[in-house]
């Protein structure tokens, strides 16, 4: 679909055929704060760049049928899905391996955004874009294939890029589609739900070094941007460091109920 040309006060100017996230992020800002007419004409202006003092002098009707326009432009937030696209001839897919399970780092930075009110999240939708949608580098299949892997560095340069290139409805169909059912399934929040009491343990031992030593300091330091963001996480870990200081004897055997399991496995073998 071509952009639309229009013309006011015999300058051309255009219309394009979807609306960016910086542009649909302007609007949301300030269509509370303007008087109706005046919404109309700064509409028309945030998308097409046409002059306010030229719009404000424009025929009334004409700017009404522009504005009316532009506001069908608007996505919705429960816009479609979309897992893949197209952009300046690198194609992006989004999040193949969700229902598996997100890396950590994955899980934090996408929750500590996604988590924020809708009118802060606005600011960040260009991040939370560039973190669900990354360079696709295999493919098996249309819908079937591999991402980039996530680096909280290779993020801000793609997010400017989606800021101004990507159609808003692409992130709103991607966070509606996210928070309704990856955000619900166990294995996309917190794997440790999933796993066996066993499969626990074996973790526990494995990282007691690292969570003795520098637990403490986890839950202090935010200085790099992994934030320990939710409740539930701070509690497993103070939890964790609380077992460690216990005696292993104290950790591995609950001696009040010792002595009655011993005799009562006696009495079942001589039945």
């Amino acid at each position: 679909m071509e952009d639309l040309k229009i013309e006011v006060d015999g300058v051309e100017y255009v219309l394009p055929d979807y609306m960016n996230i910086e542009t649909y992020v302007k609007i949301f800002k300030i269509k509370d704060i303007l008087s109706e007419d005046y919404f109309q004409a700064k509409l028309v202006h945030l998308v097409t760049g046409c002059p306010i003092e030229k719009l404000l002098n424009a025929d009334y009707v004409y700017v009404s049928f522009l504005s009316n326009y532009v506001m069908g432009m608007v996505p919705r937030t429960d816009s479609d899905f979309v897992d893949r696209f197209e952009l300046d001839g690198v194609h992006y897919g989004f999040l193949p391996n969700w229902k598996q399970g997100l890396s950590f780092a994955e899980y934090v930075d996408i929750d500590t955004l996604s988590s924020k009110p809708y009118e802060e999240l606005l600011d960040y939708l260009h991040v939370l874009a560039a973190m669900y949608y990354r360079p696709i580098i295999n493919e098996r299949s249309h819908h079937d294939f591999d991402i980039e892997k996530y680096d909280s560095n290779t993020v801000d340069q793609r997010a400017e890029l989606f800021k101004k290139k990507l159609d808003a409805g692409v992130i709103l169909g991607a966070q509606f589609f996210f928070t309704k059912s990856a955000r619900t399934s166990q294995q996309a929040t917190h794997p440790s739900l999933t796993m066996s009491l066993w499969e626990q343990m074996k973790m526990v031992w494995k990282n007691r070094k690292i969570i003795r030593e520098m637990g403490p300091n986890l839950l202090k330091n935010d200085s790099d941007g992994i934030q320990l963001s939710t409740d539930y996480q701070m509690m497993i870990l103070r939890n964790t460091i609380s077992s460690l200081k216990k005696p292993w004897w104290k950790r591995s055997i609950n001696w009040s109920t010792l002595l009655p399991r011993i005799r009562k496995s006696k009495r079942d073998k001589k039945k």
